[in-house]
């Protein structure tokens, strides 16, 4: 499979935004891990279903 996207540099993981479809819950996450984390939690917790969305690396230090 072939994508766009470049591999982290070492020591650096990507940002997720983790938000929800039925009410206002917004989290950010560091790696994909973090994201899932969070969002399972939050569905299991509410049923709701969330979005996970990538910040891109020239959003991260605004």
């Amino acid at each position: 499979m072939f994508t766009n996207e470049s591999a982290p540099e070492r020591g650096e993981s990507k940002q997720y935004l983790v938000q929800c479809d039925g009410c206002s819950f917004e989290r950010p996450a560091e790696g994909r891990d973090a994201a899932t984390t969070i969002g399972t939690s939050h569905r299991q917790e509410t049923r709701h279903d969330v979005v996970v969305v990538e910040i891109p690396p020239s959003m991260h230090s605004r």
